[in-house]
């Protein structure tokens, strides 16, 4: 509570926008992210009240919260965020236009929108946290609002240096409670009161600022049996790609689900006997079906092993089981397209360093 306090008394920026209020929005559609509720406005102490209280009167439950503001409070950000965390709440950065000629209430589509300052880390309270294409999210240093107007007048005492520390310390634990990495705090830095430094989405995925389970990490290489194994794994854990070559049986690709169920294995078999003109497309080059099983681990994992005809596959895509790769829409899905993130380096290493079987 002290750390909260200080966070309260030394950094809170101000604007004139007015306190964030909630709006629940749908856009006509039937899918997970067809209704949402749009927060928008400047973060106060008593947001993180309001949004409960608005939640509890929409049956809420565990949402989609898309963030458009330019900041506030840091405590109220840091509160606010905490409460998203409990509640199991979605965070993304958007805004919402009307719908054209739309007569419905609550009745709007999608659109960029920013988030900055404590709305930024309020965000980072999403147990998933997403970036749409267009939208901005911003941090930058907080300080009192007398320094901000006397930026070059001697202000503060040893113990408000003191308490600074402090307050810097509280950023780190929230930081690190929500999952990111806490170098966040020395990228923030980067940009004074009255600047901000907006993050990249690569940025934002490699400090785990967004938060996607089913995205894929970068491709790693792991030694094994004398040789190496190319390895893409969702954020989740739950899914991974492999890819190696046995000297027995020659290179191989391997996608992975960890989650036990035999729906994933009728649907793994279906996939596998589906018909593709010239075999089914793996990095770019095509496997026939002969050549690929679907196998029952011990521990109830199921994975598809597709045995590649060819120790230089072009490596065109990282994806596999997708209907951009021409699979039916009942024998496709996105939870198996890697990061293009070390790809080609670690698969070639992979494909080209047979392990002893």
């Amino acid at each position: 509570m002290k750390k909260l306090l200080l966070l309260t008394a030394l950094w809170v920026t101000t604007s004139e926008a007015q306190p964030m209020h909630f709006e629940a929005i749908r856009n006509g559609g039937n899918c997970d992210g067809c209704a949402f509720v749009q927060a928008s406005g400047e973060i106060t102490l008593q947001t993180a009240k309001e949004f409960e209280t608005f939640a509890r009167s929409q049956e809420f439950g565990a949402g989609l919260v898309r963030l458009n503001s330019p900041g506030g409070s840091l405590v109220g950000g840091i509160i606010l965020g905490e409460a998203f965390r409990s509640m199991g709440v979605v965070t993304e950065v958007g805004s919402s236009a009307p719908i054209p000629n739309s007569t419905s209430p609550g009745l709007a589509d999608r659109s960029p929108g920013v988030c900055a300052s404590a709305c930024a880390y309020a965000f980072l309270g999403g147990k998933e946290r997403s970036l749409d294409d267009g939208a901005k999210l911003g941090f930058h240093r907080f300080y009192r609002e007398n320094a901000l107007a006397e930026p070059t007048a001697k202000l503060f005492t040893g113990k408000d240096l003191g308490d600074a520390q402090i307050t810097t310390a509280a950023l780190v634990l929230y930081i690190l409670k929500m999952g990111v990495d806490p170098k966040l705090i020395s990228l923030a830095s980067e940009a004074g009161p009255d600047e901000m430094r907006w993050i990249s989405k690569e940025e934002a995925q490699r400090l785990r600022i967004t938060y996607e389970p089913w995205a894929y990490k970068p491709w790693r290489i792991d030694a094994y049996h004398g040789g190496a194994v190319a390895i893409a794994e969702s954020n989740d854990g739950l899914k991974s790609i492999v890819v190696s070559c046995s000297k027995q049986l020659g290179p191989n690709v391997a996608i992975i689900n960890s989650k036990p169920s035999w729906d994933v294995a009728s649907w793994f078999e279906q996939c596998r006997t589906t018909e593709l003109p010239g075999g089914h497309p793996v990095f770019g080059t095509l496997v026939s079906v002969n050549r690929i099983r679907v196998i029952h681990r011990k521990d109830g994992a199921v994975l598809m092993r597709f045995h590649l005809p060819t120790y230089d596959p072009p490596l065109t895509s990282t994806s596999l089981l997708s209907s951009q790769l021409g699979y039916p829409r009942v024998c496709s899905s996105y939870e198996y397209q890697a990061s293009s993130e070390n790809f080609v380096p670690s698969v070639r290493l992979a494909v080209r360093n047979c392990f002893q079987d």
